[in-house]
This record gives structure tokens, sequence and C-alpha cells, in this order.
């Protein structure tokens, strides 16, 4: 009796033995904690890099298929309107007009510049260059031109702020990027806003007896 009832003891204590390893063996069903990744944040940089021009310098210009009106002060022709129109994503349009000559100006952006490539005095309706041709045109000038920082230079023009606030008439623009350039005795500031582009020209001439001749143009609205 003593020695069945030893066996039902061993085979009571062996069972809960398989019992306890069970319980502390089975695997967990919580949900593990994530860890956030840069995932989209590198695929966002890899799609940036990945670009044939730059994003940052597309948005120097104005709204396709707008025109801004500019104020002169200082010479009858400081005054003029400027049609925007985006042949592609690399290549803009504009249709500058004074009052005494229509230009048109293409531009063409890269990596790196914006870069003027074509200015012609044309009719107020000109036909524009396809972006297969405006690929092959050489550089006449560079707008702009990366990095966008304080001290860079690039065919003598120097970036002197990027946080300038300008006054116009349609509104005060602010993290301007002022440009400026001095040759003989004229200095040139150019003044451009994110999403607008070229908001304000100075020209500054100081003649041999120290007189000094200014003309401005400022952007007063954009249709």
């Amino acid at each position: 009796m003593l020695k069945e009832f030893d066996s039902i003891r061993i085979l009571f204590l062996f069972s809960l033995a398989i019992i306890l390893v069970g319980c502390t063996t089975n695997p967990s069903t919580n949900p593990q904690p994530s860890h956030p990744t840069n995932t989209d944040e590198q695929n966002d940089k890899e799609q940036a890099t990945n670009q044939p021009f730059s994003s940052v310098l597309a948005s120097y210009f104005p709204p396709d298929g707008t025109t801004a009106y500019f104020q002169g002060e200082g010479n009858e022709f400081a005054s003029y309107t400027l049609q925007t129109t985006y042949i592609d994503e690399t290549s803009i349009a504009q249709v500058e007009n004074n009052g005494g000559v229509t230009l048109l100006k293409v531009y063409r952006i890269t990596k790196s510049a914006i870069e003027l490539v074509y200015m012609e005095a044309v009719d107020e309706t000109p036909t524009l260059p396809t972006a297969h041709d405006i690929a092959t045109f050489p550089v006449i000038e560079i707008i702009l031109q990366q990095p966008l920082e304080v001290g860079s230079r690039f065919n003598g023009w120097e970036i002197l702020s990027t946080t300038a606030s300008i006054p116009t008439g349609l509104t005060t623009f602010h993290d301007v990027i002022e440009l400026i350039k001095t040759k003989d005795n004229m200095t040139t500031s150019k003044y451009f806003a994110k999403g607008v582009g070229l908001i304000r020209t100075k020209d500054e001439m100081v003649t041999n007896n120290g007189e000094s001749f200014i003309i401005t143009s400022t952007l007063q609205k954009i249709e």
C-alpha cells in the first residue's frame, strides 16, 4: 500500500513538473516593441538624389501661367510685366515686357543651378522652344547656384543673406535670398523668395563726382 502511494506521489510530482515547464516555455503572444526607422526619410533623400534637377531651386519661380507686375523707380523702363510658362519641370520660360521691348528668357534647372540659356527680343506672343531644344542651349548666365548659403559666390555674385525681409506691394517676404554683384561703378542687388522667385532688383551707380543714381523694380502683384 505504501509503495502504491509512493508511486502515485511520484507520478503526481512528475506531471506537475511537466505542467510548470510547459507554462514557462510557451511563446509570448505580447507584441514586440517596434523601433522607429528612417526608411521614409531615406527614400525621400534617394528620390531627391535621383532627380535630374533641384526641387529647391525650382521653387524660386512664380507659379505656372501667372503674370507678375513690377513697379519701377528711377527709370521709365524699370516697370515691367513677367509672364511665366513651365515647359517642363526643368525648363521655364518668362516673357518680360517693359513697354519698350519684349524679351523671352528661358531657364534650365539642374541639380546645382538655375541657368539662363536663352534671351532674345520677341513679339508679345513668342513661340517657345521645346524642352529638347532647351537641353542643348549653352549657358548665358547663372542665376542661382547651390549651396544657397551666405558667402557663396558664383559668376561675380555673392549671397549676402538667406533670411532677409523685403517689403513689396504684394506682401513682406521673409527668408529671402539676397544677392549682390559689383562691376566698375555699378552695384546690382537681387532678391529671391520661395514660391515667387525674383521680387526685387536694385541697381546703384556712383559717378566719378560721387553722385548716386538708383533704379529699382519691385513686385506689386501676381495674377
